[in-house]
């Protein structure tokens, strides 16, 4: 493999961070074993979590949505932007817009990076084409490794 393919599969990989994959399993365990409504969601953040390369915190690139960041969405098409927060099940509060990794937006925003195209299956998101155009905050790019 030359040079320049090493970089395109770096750039082709999706990355997660050590911390954010020990607290999600237990999570995506719990709610596939209760078989509610969010278990789709939840099993397409275990595929994610399976694929990625896991990363200690100081390690996360500054551009990649982990627990806990602030995303902001723009439409493709430039008509709407939209700026949200990815949570925890249990932190998820639709009116101030923390959305549960396990919702559709968050499953969708998840170990995605800046740049990249999501398609978001939700009222108020679905029939749009989004691109994360930001990461706000991201609590590994302030050193805050625990959240």
């Amino acid at each position: 493999m030359n040079h320049r393919s090493l970089n395109e599969a770096a750039d082709a990989a999706h990355f997660i961070n050590s911390l954010d994959r020990q607290r999600l399993v237990p999570l995506i365990e719990r709610a596939c074993g209760r078989g509610d409504d969010a278990v789709p969601r939840a099993r397409e953040v275990l595929r994610r979590v399976c694929q990625a390369v896991v990363l200690p915190p100081h390690a996360v690139p500054a551009d990649l949505v982990t627990m806990n960041s602030t995303v902001s969405l723009h439409a493709v098409d430039g008509s709407r932007t939209c700026e949200l927060t990815l949570v925890y099940p249990e932190d998820s509060d639709p009116d101030e817009l923390c959305c549960s990794i396990f919702s559709s937006v968050g499953a969708a925003v998840f170990g995605r990076r800046v740049g990249e195209e999501v398609h978001i299956d939700e009222a108020g998101f679905a029939g749009t084409r989004w691109v994360i155009a930001a990461i706000p905050f991201q609590p590994e790019a302030h050193g805050w490794h625990t959240m």
